[in-house]
C-alpha cells in the first residue's frame, strides 16, 4: 500500500512538470562537431548562460526554458559569434546556422520577431564596417576633419532610415525595443538625449508601459525617457555652459576618480594631455591600454599625461582595472548616455583627443601610434 502511494504521489509529480509551460528553441549547427554551444538570457544588466552542449556530428541542439510573459531576449553563441532571439510566450523556434558564418548566415523559423532582430542586426554590423573604414580613411589622412564628420552622419543617416520602420510600425514589439538599444562599436545609435531619437524612445516606452506594465524592460525605458525629457527641458542653460567653455577650444569635465575625487580635465592645463574615452570592459582594452602605457612611459617625464573617461558600467570592473594604471582615470555613472561623450562628439570606442598646454584640442584619433609624433612636437 505505501509502495502504490509513492508510485501514484511520483505519477502526480511527473504529470504536473510535463503541463509546465516552456519554450523550445532547436535546430542543427553545420560543421561544429567538438564545439560548445550555449543558450543564454540577454538581461537588461548582464547576459546569464542558462544551457550549454557539445555538438555531435549531426550538429542538432534543443533547449527549453519557462515561458516568459513579457518580450526577453535569449542568444545562442558559438566562440565569439552570436544570434540574438525574441521570446515573448511559449515559441518554439528553429534555427539553422553555420559554424563559419553562425551570426550572419543563419535562418529562424517560429519566431516573426527574431527574424526582424536579424534584418536589424545585420544592418548594424554593415553599419560598423563603414564607420571602422571612415576612420582608418581619417587616421590616415585620406580624408579631412569635414569629409569625416559629414560622411559619418550620412551613414548613420542611411542606417536610421533603415531600420526606423521596426520601431514605429509596432512600438510594443521586441524588435522596436531591440533595434532602440542596438550598439555599434559600443554606443547606441539611437540617443534619447538626442531631440531628434528622443520620439522614438517615447513611442516604445509608452507602448510598452501599456502593454507589457510593470516588466523589468518597460521600467527601464520609462526610466530613460523621463529623464531624457528632463535633459531637453534644461537644455538651453546646457548649452549655455558648454558654449562659454567652448570658447577656450575645450568642454571642461569633472568626473570622480577610483577613490571618488573629482578631477577637473582644466587641472591638466599646462601640461599635453592625451583625453581618452574607453571602456575597460570592451574587447579592445587590454591591449590599446599597453600601448598607452607605452606612450605614458616615454613622455610622462617632459610634462604629458593621460585623462582617461571610462564608460564602463561595471563600476567594480572599471575600479580594479583602473587601480593598475599609472595616469588618470575617471568614470561617467552615465556610461553610454555620457553627456560629456556627447560634447566630444564620440561616435566610437576609443576616441582620443590630443590637448596642447593650454587645454587647446589639438587632434583625435582612435591609434595611439597616429598620437606619438604630435606628442613629441607639442612637448
Amino acid at each position: 500500500m505505501r509502495y502504490s502511494f509513492f508510485l501514484l504521489f511520483s505519477l502526480v509529480l511527473m504529470a504536473s512538470c510535463s503541463h509546465e509551460k516552456t519554450f523550445q528553441v532547436k535546430g542543427e549547427i553545420s560543421g561544429a562537431e567538438g564545439k560548445t554551444l550555449y543558450f543564454e538570457k540577454a538581461g537588461i544588466a548582464q547576459t546569464l548562460i542558462l544551457d550549454s552542449l557539445s555538438l555531435k556530428s549531426n550538429g542538432k541542439f534543443d533547449f527549453r526554458q519557462p515561458a516568459v510573459t513579457s518580450p526577453e531576449f535569449y542568444r545562442l553563441r558559438l566562440g565569439k559569434q552570436t544570434i540574438t532571439l525574441a521570446i515573448d510566450s511559449t515559441e518554439k523556434v528553429i534555427v539553422n546556422a553555420p559554424a563559419t558564418d553562425f551570426a550572419t548566415d543563419y535562418t529562424v523559423q517560429g519566431s516573426a520577431e527574431s527574424e526582424k532582430i536579424k534584418t536589424v542586426t545585420l544592418a548594424g554590423l554593415d553599419l560598423r564596417k563603414e564607420l571602422e573604414t571612415l576612420n582608418r580613411q581619417y587616421a590616415d589622412r585620406q580624408i579631412g576633419a569635414q569629409l569625416f564628420t559629414d560622411s559619418v552622419k550620412n551613414v548613420v543617416s542611411a542606417y536610421k532610415k533603415t531600420v526606423f520602420p521596426y520601431i514605429f510600425e509596432n512600438p510594443r514589439a521586441a524588435v522596436a525595443y531591440y533595434t532602440l538599444f542596438q550598439r555599434v562599436n559600443g554606443l547606441l545609435i539611437f540617443d534619447p538625449y538626442d531631440k531628434a531619437d528622443y520620439p522614438a524612445y517615447g513611442a516604445v516606452a509608452t507602448s510598452w508601459d501599456t502593454f507589457h506594465k510593470n516588466s523589468e524592460r518597460s521600467k527601464q525605458l520609462i526610466g530613460i525617457t523621463l529623464d531624457a525629457l528632463r535633459s531637453h527641458r534644461s537644455a538651453n542653460a546646457t548649452q549655455a555652459d558648454l558654449g562659454e567653455v567652448a570658447e577656450q577650444n575645450q568642454i571642461e569635465i569633472v568626473l570622480p576618480d577610483i577613490n571618488g575625487k573629482n578631477i577637473k580635465l582644466s587641472d591638466m592645463k599646462g601640461k599635453v594631455v592625451l583625453l581618452d574615452f574607453t571602456a575597460y570592459e570592451s574587447d579592445y582594452s587590454g591591449p590599446y591600454n599597453i600601448a598607452l602605457a607605452k606612450l605614458y612611459d616615454k613622455f610622462k617625464d617632459r610634462g604629458f599625461t593621460i585623462y582617461q573617461v571610462s564608460l564602463d558600467s561595471n563600476e567594480h570592473f572599471w575600479k580594479v582595472t583602473a587601480s593598475n594604471l599609472p595616469w588618470i582615470s575617471v568614470r561617467d555613472k552615465d556610461t553610454i548616455y555620457s553627456r560629456f561623450a556627447r560634447s566630444y562628439n564620440v561616435t566610437n570606442l576609443p576616441t582620443s583627443y590630443l590637448l596642447d598646454r593650454d587645454g587647446s584640442i589639438i587632434a583625435r584619433g582612435s591609434d595611439v601610434k597616429d598620437m606619438e609624433e604630435a606628442i613629441n612636437k607639442l612637448l
